[in-house]
């Protein structure tokens, strides 16, 4: 258990050294996203030569995810739950669910009381856990879509030719500003009418229409969530459902939260939890998830994810459940095609159960 701990501890520092990027310090002062996303994945086949059905198993995940941040006030919200299916009935599951608000007596400052619920469950014996949990903490997470686009739009006009030696930081920055704050405007021709006066005043030179036009498709295009930050929590709290089959009792509790970036284009959230009664190293849980998007080429993405959780009750062998899954999703202009391979893994099994699906689409008119 300690290496487990220690593993997810050393990976998100790691993330956290690494994560001082451009996009990081062009967080806005107030902040709001929210994110979802749902898979589906099954396959059918009965061989009328063959006396069973020869597949019937799939595959569903769900994700949700809500972070906002301002100078006093801050407050996450992440679900999310996999299913493994047969004949369309759960066979086997992983969930979690957390939200924690967070007050800064310091406008501007690090320094947080929180107070929140945390929650997890698995398939097999044993129960849901939940606790209610208040604390002190460090850290804060915030939302930077709008600073993403930004850096896309900036390396759009590079690559096209329209602003050959670049824009300054502080430019680029501008137009974050005005993005995040589209609401703001009467309507999109006018965001875009001052984002072009920006660029052009820091390029030195005028934009023609095919950069006019990049800019809009940049603008435009879809919300590709992104935050950047982390949060660090210690305190104490009261077990509203006890994982452990017993009563419910005081605990000590742990969690760390983290999202970091390297460009625009790629994400990675961290999510570690760790509670536990007084003697927290005989009876404890771990919770430990970890998501991963990158964005490459025209049109592909890679989504990678993990999440373990632990359940050591007193005196007793220790309940593991594992989830891993990796996802290819390709858009190819005329139809898409997705891969995506997931695996399984609980106390008790000789070996991980692999579940690997394939999609394609084609578009006719």
């Amino acid at each position: 258990m300690k290496g487990l701990a220690l593993g997810f501890v050393g990976s998100l520092v790691l993330c956290l050294a690494g994560s001082a990027a451009p996009l990081c310090s062009m967080a806005p002062s107030d902040s709001a996203a929210a994110d979802a996303h749902l898979t589906f994945a099954y396959r059918y086949y009965d061989d009328a030569s063959t006396a069973v059905i020869d597949a019937n198993s799939g595959r569903l995940a769900a994700d949700y995810r809500l972070a906002s941040d301002s100078p006093h006030f801050g407050l996450s919200v992440a679900a999310s739950a996999e299913f493994a299916l047969a004949g369309f009935v759960p066979a086997a599951w992983l969930g979690r669910a957390g939200g924690a608000a967070r007050l800064y007596p310091w406008e501007g400052g690090l320094v947080f009381l929180s107070a929140g619920l945390e929650g997890a469950a698995a398939s097999g014996p044993g129960r849901p856990g939940l606790d209610a949990r208040i604390g002190v903490g460090l850290g804060r997470i915030a939302d930077v879509t709008a600073a993403a686009k930004a850096v896309r739009l900036h390396r759009a006009l590079v690559e096209l030719g329209a602003v050959p030696r670049g824009l300054a930081d502080d430019i680029v920055a501008t137009v974050a500003e005005m993005i995040e704050r589209e609401d703001e405007y009467a309507s999109t021709r006018d965001l875009l009418a001052d984002i072009e006066a920006v660029v052009e005043f820091g390029a030195g030179v005028p934009l023609d229409a095919r950069a006019v036009m990049t800019m809009e498709e940049v603008v435009c295009a879809s919300r590709k969530e992104r935050s950047c930050g982390y949060a660090i929590a210690l305190g104490v709290g009261y077990e509203i459902l006890d994982p452990f089959d017993g009563i419910q009792d005081a605990v000590y509790a742990a969690t760390a939260d983290g999202a970091f970036v390297s460009g625009p284009d790629d994400e990675l959230v961290v999510h570690v939890s760790f509670s536990g009664p007084f003697d927290a190293l005989d009876e404890n849980s771990l919770l430990g998830a970890a998501t991963y998007t990158l964005d490459f080429g025209r049109g592909g993405t890679l989504a990678a994810s993990y999440t373990l959780l632990r359940v050591q009750p007193a005196a007793q062998t220790a309940r593991t459940t594992h989830e891993a899954s990796l996802g290819l999703a390709f858009d190819l202009g005329i139809g898409s095609l997705g891969l995506q391979v997931s695996a399984t893994r609980r106390s008790g099994e000789p070996g991980w159960s692999i579940d690997l699906s394939m999609s394609a689409s084609l578009e006719i008119l």
